[in-house]
């Protein structure tokens, strides 16, 4: 299970880039020519590009049929659960929109994302002061260092592909393979969003005039937010300030549920605040006073996760939810099934954390075409899946504002009823008939939404 832009820090880190003051032209040509330079072998794998075709195409009976030419495309249950592919594409690609994923970078090498960045407007919000950034992501809002924005990790690229992996013939395609990805670094190496970057990216977001803007994440260093606590009360009231700017000067804002599997409506308690420093968590009582963000924040369509047959085991619900979408859930798919039902999308190749070795050693890792790809899950992977959907509605309707594309969003989901069986001693309970507590409006559907 990944959390939202949450993974354990590693030590051993590569040497950090070299950044320096120039012109932005010269900065972002160097800047890349570094992060190629950077880019480190691709480990070997047990699952190729075309072993792990023949392996999802084994699993037709859980994943259905390919239905693209990608190499992969048999792997992306995902896909087809939301309706997205030649269908989709005929009527909307996300052609002209651009989609900011504030995450921890995106890796400009990725032949997923080949002609899909905008290096341009691609900017890294890791400060001086940002605990456990590694000193290669740090740019302080200079958006001249690119350098700063590779991923040095992989959740990122994830995301990026998630939305906009390109039509190729290699690895996976995207829901919106034609829509521009702008890389908005918030999250260290160590996977800490803390709420200073994640608040600066999103009125940046808002400067721009993007048309969308992924978060996987919750914003460090608390997962709740309380009213009643002066410091946590300003973090909310900064994010929230935030995102409204953004939202104003028309940015959809998309963000993931959480992996804590809470009902967001009606907290208990809170045993991972605050998460910085290290060791510094304690439990506490908790009320619907206290709030997740950025998913609780107003205006914001906030994504919960399923597997492959429901709610994925992991994923927050309630009340903020407005629709779900697939994040993957191993135990929802037997064990003798390639990738067990997780999300195959795209991964760096400058990962220092050792993340990718493990993947290759848990055989969740697959190479095509030069690019890495592997299994995660996660409402982190849910979320991209919703964002790519309304880049497909920006495109069609370039002048609708963030709450139109909500509402279309909603309209076209497909509904999904509260599960028959479920434990009665559950934290999360389902209430609701056509909106749900799990699901919202129902699963995002990709060639509903570029119906309208």
């Amino acid at each position: 299970m990944v959390r939202p832009c949450r993974r354990d820090p590693k030590t051993g880190k590569g040497n950090p880039m070299r950044r320096t003051t120039m012109t932005a032209g010269l900065a972002a040509a160097l800047s890349l020519a570094m992060v190629v330079a950077h880019a480190t072998p691709v480990a070997a794998v047990l699952f190729d590009g075309p072993a792990a075709k023949a392996a999802c195409e084994a699993a037709v009976a859980t994943y259905g049929a390919a239905h693209t030419a990608e190499e992969l495309s048999a792997c992306q249950w995902d896909m087809r659960d939301i309706n997205a592919g030649p269908a989709s594409y005929a009527r909307a690609t996300g052609l002209g929109v651009k989609v900011g994923v504030i995450d921890g970078g995106v890796d400009f090498t990725h032949p997923d994302l080949a002609g899909a960045i905008d290096v341009g407007l691609s900017c890294s919000f890791i400060f001086d002061d940002t605990p456990t950034a590694d000193p290669a992501e740090i740019a302080n809002g200079d958006c001249t260092n690119k350098a700063a924005v590779q991923d040095l990790q992989g959740h990122g690229t994830h995301v990026a592909t998630t939305i906009a992996g390109r039509v190729n013939g290699i690895g996976i395609a995207g829901v919106a393979p034609e829509a521009t990805i702008v890389g908005l670094k918030a999250c260290t190496v160590a996977g800490f969003c803390f709420a200073d970057s994640v608040a600066a990216a999103l009125r940046y977001a808002g400067d721009k005039r993007l048309d969308v803007v992924n978060l996987s994440l919750f914003a460090d260093p608390w997962l709740y937010n309380c009213h009643s606590e002066a410091d946590q009360r300003a973090i909310l009231l900064d994010l929230q300030s935030a995102a409204r700017y953004a939202q104003q000067r028309g940015v959809v804002v998309v963000a993931s549920a959480g992996n804590e599997s809470d009902d967001l409506g009606h907290p208990t308690t809170d045993d991972i605040s605050p998460d910085y420093p290290p060791d510094e968590a304690v439990l506490r009582e908790i009320t619907n006073q206290c709030k997740v963000a950025p998913a609780e924040l107003p205006g914001v369509i906030t994504v919960s996760a399923t597997g492959v047959t429901e709610l994925a085991s992991y994923s927050s619900t309630g009340s903020p939810v407005e629709v779900t979408a697939p994040g993957g859930d191993a135990p929802q798919t037997a064990a003798g099934v390639f990738g067990r039902g997780r999300i195959l999308a795209g991964w760096s190749s400058t990962d220092e954390t050792g993340t990718w070795e493990a993947l290759v050693a848990a055989n969740r890792a697959v190479v095509s075409g030069g690019g890495r790809y592997v299994w995660i899950s996660g409402t982190s992977m849910s979320s991209p899946h919703v964002a790519g959907v309304a880049a497909l509605v920006k495109q069609l309707h370039p002048r609708w504002n963030p709450g139109a594309v909500a509402a279309a969003l909603t309209r076209t989901a497909s509904p999904m009823a509260c599960p028959t069986i479920w434990p009665a001693d559950h934290p999360r309970q389902c209430t609701g008939g056509g909106q749900t507590s799990f699901y919202g409006a129902g699963m995002v559907n990709a060639l509903g939404a570029a119906s309208v």
